[in-house]
C-alpha cells in the first residue's frame, strides 16, 4: 500500500474545483512526485474516501513525519481551525505572526483544498489536530496594546467599532470621516479587506475585542467629561457606545436631554434612530462643508471647540456652548467656524 497515493485518491475524491488548484496542492506536497500521483488518483471515488478513514493512523503518522514548525501547526490547531476560506485563514494567521504559515500547511498536507476558496483539515487527522492542540501555549497578540497603539487614529477607529458591532454606517462615516477605506489594519488584533471582509485575530472572539475597544474608548469619553465639566448624571452608555451626561435645567422637556461624548463616533442605531434632544460631541476636527444633522455636533480638539448647530435650533444645544466658554474653550460658530 502507498500512503501516499491513499492521500492523493482522497483529495481527488472530495475535491470540486479548478484543475490548477488542486494541482498546486498536490506540487506543494509531493514535490518531484506530484505529477506520478496525480495520474495515479485519476478516477478516484467514494471508496476512496472510505480507505482513507480505513488508513487514519497511517495517514497521521505521515503527515506528522512532514511537520518542521510544531509551532505554527499548534497556532493553526487551537485557532486557526476555525477559518474555512482560504483567504480568511491566510489573514488570521498572519494575525497570530505566522504570515507564509497556508502554504506550509498545504505542505505538510495538515490542510487540503475542497474547492477553489475552501481549505480545511480533512477528517482523518482528527487525532493529530487533538495532539497540536494540547501542545505549550503559543505567544498570541495583546489586546489592549494592539488596540491603544492605533486609539489616535479616530477614523479607523469609529470604522473598526462599526465593523465589530455590524452597525457601520458608510453616509455618516463620509461625513464625519471622508470615504470608507478599502483596507485597515489594527495591528495584529484585526484586518479588514474590502473584498474579504472582517477577520479577527483567531486567539480572540469579536465579542473580546469589542470590550477592550469599548475600554478604551470609556477611559477617553470619561477624560473628555472631566474637561467639560457638565452638571448631571454621566455613565459610559452601552447602548450609544459613548460617554452619555444626562442634563435637565429646569425640567422642561426643551431644556433637558443627553450630551453624548464620542472619542471617536459611534454608529449605534439607539443613537441616531431613536434618541432625541441630544447634543453630541466627537474628538477631533469638523469635516470640510460639514452639513447641520438631526443633532448638534461639537468638535473638540485639544482646547478649540467648533460648532456645527442642529437643524432645529435647541436650548440645550445653546447651553452646551455656553459651558464650553465658561470651561475656557475657544469655540468657533457661524462663519468663523467655517473657515477654521
Amino acid at each position: 500500500m502507498d500512503i501516499l497515493l491513499v492521500e492523493a485518491r482522497y483529495q481527488r475524491a472530495v475535491f470540486s474545483g479548478d484543475e490548477d488548484v488542486a494541482v498546486r496542492d498536490f506540487q506543494l506536497r509531493y514535490g518531484d512526485r506530484w505529477r506520478e500521483l496525480w495520474e495515479a488518483s485519476s478516477g478516484a471515488a467514494e471508496e476512496d474516501v472510505k480507505a482513507a478513514e480505513d488508513h487514519a493512523a497511517e495517514l497521521v503518522e505521515l503527515v506528522s513525519s512532514r511537520i518542521d514548525d510544531l509551532e505554527t501547526a499548534s497556532l493553526y490547531a487551537k485557532y486557526g481551525r476555525n477559518f474555512s476560506v482560504e483567504q480568511e485563514l491566510r489573514l488570521g494567521m498572519e494575525l497570530l505572526g505566522k504570515p507564509q504559515a497556508v502554504d506550509a500547511l498545504l505542505r505538510w498536507g495538515l490542510v487540503m483544498h475542497f474547492n477553489n476558496e475552501v481549505v480545511s483539515t480533512p477528517p482523518y487527522l482528527a487525532r493529530l489536530i487533538l495532539e497540536l492542540m494540547q501542545r505549550g501555549d503559543a505567544q498570541v497578540a495583546d489586546l489592549w496594546s494592539e488596540l491603544e497603539a492605533h486609539s489616535r487614529d479616530l477614523a479607523s477607529m469609529a470604522f473598526f467599532e462599526g465593523l465589530l458591532t455590524g452597525e457601520l454606517d458608510e453616509d455618516l462615516h463620509r461625513t464625519f470621516y471622508g470615504p470608507a477605506p478599502g483596507e485597515l489594519r489594527i495591528g495584529r488584533a484585526a484586518v479588514y479587506k474590502a473584498e474579504i471582509g472582517l477577520v479577527i485575530n483567531p486567539a480572540y472572539s469579536p465579542e473580546e475585542v469589542l470590550d477592550v475597544l469599548l475600554q478604551l474608548k470609556k477611559r477617553r469619553a470619561d477624560a473628555l467629561a472631566r474637561a467639560l465639566s457638565l452638571h448631571g448624571e454621566y455613565e459610559f452608555s452601552s447602548e450609544y457606545r459613548c460617554g452619555a451626561h444626562y442634563i435637565s435645567l429646569d425640567g422642561s422637556a426643551e431644556k433637558s436631554g443627553v450630551v453624548v461624548l464620542c472619542p471617536w463616533l459611534s454608529y449605534s442605531r439607539r443613537l441616531w434612530k431613536k434618541a432625541r434632544n441630544i447634543v453630541l460631541v466627537v474628538e477631533g476636527q469638523r469635516p470640510p462643508e460639514m452639513q447641520p444633522l438631526r443633532h448638534g455636533v461639537i468638535f473638540v480638539k485639544g482646547g478649540e471647540a467648533e460648532v456645527v448647530k442642529p437643524q432645529t435650533p435647541s436650548k440645550l444645544f445653546d447651553y452646551i456652548i455656553d459651558v464650553l466658554y465658561s470651561a475656557g474653550f475657544y469655540v468657533l460658530e457661524g462663519e468663523e467656524s467655517a473657515a477654521f
